[in-house]
């Protein structure tokens, strides 16, 4: 596969909004107020959720109970990582076949508790963190998730003071226990802000899953920072998924002619480009 998914991604999403959603009017991107193919009206937003699923998603993000979960800026762009976790999680969350599968294909033993899990989680408000995803376990571990599609890197701070201020106040109490040496200082710590604060959130027994297509070769490159970081118990409680692997997984494992149809139209929508089918 090529290094350029982005731009082979946002492609098939131009082509998968006019003959699929039945779209022809382009979206904008507010930040340079520009129209672009792969992005909706902001008035169409909601056709970012999957058929199968959308009338219920939006009934359960209406109520209160949801979380009062707020959309991403730009949750009107077809390769939105928030559409792709709630397209993903959301119908696991209501099947208690396909949360059955989600735990061993993430290699993670223990019993989920789906009713605690939450969309764009803050282990710590002060902090700042937002996870896409996070599932309780009963024992009372979490399993975190940081969810990428499209992008071509992991997020990076500025060596500013604001930054080493915060680094010195906040973090640096807590990640001589987390991390290789290498990555226990403010210099290694900013420059992979993303990865690293992700994981300095962990307890003992949470684990953090950094979920990305393995057709992305850009985030690929990330893979040796995120697998050689922390130290154990910690280290093991790091995992990378492949999107398409996860998918292939709950398509082979489940049993509902439902999920599967759901799942295959996850897959088509955001991979026909990479594989026919799974």
């Amino acid at each position: 596969m090529s290094v350029d998914f982005r731009n082979q991604a946002l492609k098939w999403l131009a082509e998968y909004k006019l003959t699929v959603l039945g779209v022809h009017e382009n979206g904008i991107w507010l930040r340079n107020r520009r129209e672009y193919a792969h992005i909706l009206p902001v008035k169409l937003r909601s056709l970012n959720i999957l058929p199968d699923v959308r009338d219920e998603f939006w009934k359960w993000f209406r109520r209160p109970s949801s979380g009062h979960v707020s959309l991403h800026t730009d949750f009107h762009h077809l390769n939105s990582s928030q559409a792709l976790c709630f397209n993903l999680f959301w119908p696991i969350l209501s099947s208690r076949q396909l949360l059955s599968i989600l735990l061993p294909a993430l290699e993670i033993s223990g019993c989920p508790d789906h009713s605690g899990a939450a969309f764009e989680f803050q282990p710590n408000r002060s902090e700042g963190t937002n996870f896409d995803f996070m599932l309780p376990l009963k024992s009372g571990e979490r399993v975190y998730f940081e969810i990428k599609y499209s992008e071509s890197r992991f997020a990076s701070a500025k060596m500013d003071e604001k930054h080493i201020v915060k680094f010195n106040s906040v973090y640096s109490s807590l990640i001589q226990n987390k991390f290789e040496e290498r990555y226990s200082g403010s210099a290694n710590f900013l420059k992979n802000y993303q990865i690293l604060r992700n994981i300095w959130h962990l307890r003992s027994g949470d684990y953090c899953i950094f979920l990305f297509p393995a057709a992305n070769r850009h985030l690929l490159r990330s893979e040796k920072i995120i697998e050689a970081c922390s130290v154990e118990p910690f280290k093991s409680h790091v995992k990378i998924v492949y999107t398409e692997n996860l998918i292939k997984t709950i398509l082979l494992k489940t049993d509902s002619d439902a999920d599967r149809e759901l799942f295959k139209k996850l897959w088509f929508k955001y991979f026909a480009f990479v594989s026919a089918s799974p």
